[in-house]
């Protein structure tokens, strides 16, 4: 008769009873103290082999998942790094996790992410949420966030957590800041499209004040603008999130409130290709009789054709720099505070060679 096999052996207190399963539990499993699971865990160079495979035996046994949160809280040590970003809908975010992860990476350290779809409330949740689990730092889009917020993040930083707001920069920052001026970046583009010849330069946008670094783009545009004498009321603006339908969609709208219009910055580049392709549909010359700039640089600025040309924002040197800075202020670097512009480049391409348009 074939020997029946030992059943494994179960935690009362857990396994049988449908309840989480504790490092107690685990050392109970094991015939260990839990000190010596902990110890497992956290210093295996200081146990004996014996005693690793005890308890990584029970582990694997009872499917033990360690409570990340307490660790931290009872350590002061935890791994968890939160990063809020705007919208998952626009790719101009998907370089710049990939820069933050990458140097996280190297470090140990995990992202937590969250999406605060352009909404102060939803961003106010999800700061508290995620500082309750007593993060390595917390990595935060923009610097306009509300009064609750504020305090928070900046009550945070009191408490030893790191706080970077990134994409934008700012005179009175919560601690430490990464990312260009938007302003700028308005201003560059008008002063652009002007030295070109154009004197009907249009604005389209989305979303209003919602996205504040839209708005601060689009004040420094449209002061350049005015002081150039030009006019400036050339604007059009969404309400949803980007995409190249609603670029398609703006560009009609703009050319019927504005047929005069010679030259159009779009907020970012999805709305800048559904354009471009309205306007090739529509049979109207780019960039003859319709210049383009967009904004982000993405992959489909260079992919369409005629190529748009638009403001070049180094989005995962943005996030490679603001881990590093997170990284520096966890190890008590002195300088790390210190805000960094990261600067932008005006990329031109085929949306904007040529003659204007006579008006």
């Amino acid at each position: 008769m074939a020997k029946r096999s030992k059943p494994v052996r179960r935690s009362r207190n857990a396994l049988a009873q449908g309840k989480r399963v504790t490092i107690k539990d685990v050392a109970r499993h094991a015939g260990v103290g839990w000190i010596t699971v902990s110890r497992v865990m956290r210093a295996p160079d200081k146990v004996s082999a014996i005693l690793k495979h005890r308890v990584h035996t029970a582990i694997d046994d009872l499917g033990y998942v360690a409570n990340q949160a307490a660790s931290g809280l009872a350590s002061g040590a935890c791994r968890i790094v939160p990063v809020l970003i705007p919208t998952l809908s626009h790719s101009v975010y998907v370089p710049f996790l990939d820069g933050v992860h990458e140097e996280l990476d190297r470090h140990g350290y995990e992202i937590l992410l969250g999406t605060t779809n352009y909404d102060a409330e939803v961003e106010a949740r999800l700061a508290a949420t995620f500082l309750g689990w007593f993060p390595a730092g917390i990595l935060v889009a923009g610097v306009d966030h509300s009064a609750a917020t504020r305090k928070r993040l900046t009550q945070a930083v009191a408490q030893g957590t790191p706080v970077i707001e990134y994409m934008d920069l700012t005179d009175d920052p919560i601690d430490i800041n990464v990312g260009m001026s938007h302003r700028a970046t308005g201003v560059a583009v008008a002063e652009f499209f002007a030295g070109q010849g154009y004197r009907h330069i249009a604005y389209a946008g989305t979303l209003g004040e919602r996205d504040p670094r839209g708005s601060r783009r689009l004040e420094g545009f449209r002061d350049t603008l005015r002081a150039r004498g030009l006019p400036s009321d050339y604007v059009v603006m969404g309400s949803e999130l980007f995409s190249m339908g609603l670029g398609a969609r703006l560009l009609t709208e703009l050319l019927e409130q504005f047929p005069q219009v010679e030259a159009v910055l779009f907020a970012n580049d999805d709305l800048a290709a559904g354009a471009v392709l309205e306007a090739k549909r529509r049979n109207i010359a780019i960039p003859q009789r319709l210049a383009i700039m967009g904004f982000s640089d993405l992959e489909i600025a260079t992919l369409l054709s005629p190529a748009i040309s638009s403001v070049r924002v180094d989005q995962k040197g943005i996030g490679r720099l603001a881990a590093q800075k997170l990284i520096a202020a966890l190890a008590g670097a002195p300088d790390c505070r210190r805000a960094v512009d990261v600067g932008f480049e005006i990329i031109e391409r085929e949306t904007t060679r040529g003659a204007a348009w006579p008006p």
